[in-house]
């Protein structure tokens, strides 16, 4: 049974349609990638609400020189326009650009031409313990707009496969998800549901930081769009390390190994095209 190539990435979620990955960047503070700068500035500070965005940083010549863009702007899709005006001639400069993930993008300044921008990400989403907490997980149907949504309490930290880093094992010892560091999925977190021994349910997301946005599979067809959200922290909890003999944590394993055998190249392939 292969993976279907019906495969909706929904902009009602935020989603990207050409990485599949959330969109709408992350409130907080970016930075010009590489080492350059607009305007002689490099940090830059988003807050996003809905379809606006504001934004505000110093640039000039660092002390003596220095003053603001600042402005709003909106979002329609992938793309984004934003009217800044400076605090020194109060001249008004539209910026252009997108974000293919909630925490990366692309911006042109009028005079200095495109800059790749990252937001200040705390956490390495490679390292299971970062999963540790409580999140959402929901999925919407490719057709009809049926979906679920559940709550996962992740507790442990279990082996993980021979091409990930560690499993995030919640509290009901039948939901796991590990960030894939090399193989066909590598970059991707695959999350999997042993709840149902006789069906195999999956996600495979692009996770940033405190989001992740990609697709819903059950026995490696693609039924939706699945998309995962952090409520709560790991903040001041101690992660539970259980025994590596658990049945539960065997099972997981064995599954979360036989996704990757079974489906990992035609879900490359479709990742792939999603890309071009």
């Amino acid at each position: 049974m292969g993976l279907k190539s019906k495969f909706i990435c929904s902009l009602a979620f935020g989603l990207s349609a050409g990485s599949c990955a959330i969109a709408a960047p992350q409130t907080g503070t970016w930075l010009i990638a590489n080492g350059q700068n607009a305007y002689g500035g490099d940090i830059i500070n988003i807050d996003a609400q809905d379809s606006k965005l504001f934004v505000i940083f110093a640039v000039g010549e660092v002390p003596n020189n220095t003053y603001f863009l600042y402005g709003r702007g909106t979002m329609d899709g992938d793309s984004v326009v934003l009217d800044l005006t400076s605090s020194k001639d109060l001249s008004v400069r539209r910026v252009t650009g997108g974000f293919d993930t909630s925490t990366t993008g692309v911006l042109n300044f009028p005079g200095v031409g495109q800059r790749s921008v990252y937001r200040v990400k705390l956490d390495d989403e490679s390292n299971p313990a970062s999963m540790i907490g409580m999140w959402s997980f929901s999925n919407l149907a490719s057709e009809g707009g049926a979906g679920t949504a559940q709550l996962r309490i992740f507790t442990s930290i279990i082996e993980g496969t021979a091409d990930g880093n560690g499993i995030a094992f919640d509290s009901t010892q039948n939901f796991g998800c590990e960030y894939k560091v090399r193989g066909g999925l590598q970059g991707y977190m695959l999350c999997v549901d042993t709840t149902n021994p006789s069906l195999l349910t999956a996600y495979i997301l692009k996770r940033s930081a405190n989001e992740a946005g990609g697709f819903y599979s059950r026995d490696g067809n693609i039924t939706g769009t699945g998309l995962a959200h952090r409520l709560v922290s790991s903040d001041s909890k101690v992660s539970l390390v259980l025994k590596t003999g658990n049945e539960a944590q065997n099972i997981m394993r064995s599954a979360m190994q036989n996704f990757s055998y079974n489906y990992e190249s035609l879900a490359k392939q479709i990742l792939l095209k999603k890309k071009q």
